[in-house]
This record gives structure tokens, sequence and C-alpha cells, in this order.
């Protein structure tokens, strides 16, 4: 488990400072780092799932996580799209992670730590996905509120990889 968390922690860290010193906040850079992190903590992830035969509850998010991060390359591909796009995409990406980890989190309390973590996880991407959606955004600012998301997710996740696991 510990495994797929750096790996998250690893792709959100990345990206989230990549998006922090690009001098370029666009809908493009935006996209770009969207579709990265979507397809390759997915697939990775769901390699690592189907090759150790363990986990198989984290499937869906997998899965949502590549399926937006599809989306998002299609989005960075077709420029005219980006600007129409982008913010329902990250609005999207954010609460159906909120709602998968949420449930994870009830799924999990009580039995491991996992519960806490998974809520904490829940309650970054519920708080990302509103303000996308709620908020008037600017190209700046959503780029920007993307890149804080995914470098606060990286060092939590860090820090729970890093975290001795009960077995």
């Amino acid at each position: 488990m510990q495994i797929l968390f750096g790996l998250r922690a690893a792709l959100s860290f990345g990206l989230g400072v990549l998006i922090t010193f690009t001098q370029a906040h666009t809908y493009g850079v935006g996209s770009a780092v969207l579709a990265g992190f979507g397809i390759l903590l997915g697939l990775s992830s769901l390699g690592y799932v189907l090759g150790v035969k363990k986990f198989q509850w984290l499937m869906p998010l997998l899965i949502i996580a590549t399926l937006v991060g599809v989306l998002a390359l299609v989005t960075f591909i077709n420029q005219t799209l980006q600007e129409v796009l982008f913010l329902p995409l990250v609005a999207l990406f954010g609460l159906s992670f909120a709602a998968f980890e949420g449930y994870l989190a009830r799924r999990h309390r009580g039995s491991s730590p996992l519960g806490r973590d998974f809520a904490i996880s829940a309650v970054l991407s519920l708080a990302l996905g509103l303000v996308f959606l709620l908020a008037p955004l600017d190209e700046v600012s959503a780029v920007g509120f993307l890149g804080a998301y995914l470098a606060i997710s990286g060092v939590f996740w860090g820090i729970t990889a890093a975290s001795p696991q009960p077995k």
C-alpha cells in the first residue's frame, strides 16, 4: 500500500512543483499536468494492483484518474476546448475523487489509519472541486489552484507513505 501512496505522492508533488515554477499558467499547462497526473497515476497504479492481486477496492479511483487524464489529454490536444473544458474537468476530478475517497474513508474507519488518510484527502479533493465549481476563476488562478492542490496532496501522501502502516 505504501508503494501506491508513494507513487501518488511523487506524481502529485512533482507536478505541483512543475506548475509552481512554470511561468506560463495557461490552460494548456494545466491540461497537460492533469493529463499526466491522471494517466500516469491511473495506469501505473492499475498495473501494480493487478500485478500484486491486492487492493482491488482502489480500482474505481484508478479508473476515474485514468478517464480524467484521457479527457485532459483530449483537452490539451484540442486547444479550442481548453478554455471551455478545463474548469469543469478539474471540478469533475476533484468532486469524483472526493466522493470515492470519502467512501474509502468510511469503509476503513476504525480498522486502520487508512480511514483518516482517505478522509483528509477527500476534504482536499472536495475543496478543489468546489473552488473550480463555484468560484469565478481566471486562467492563472485556476492553474495555480491546481498546482497548489497537487503540491499539498503530494506532501500529504508522502507523509502517509513514509508512516508505518499496521499489518
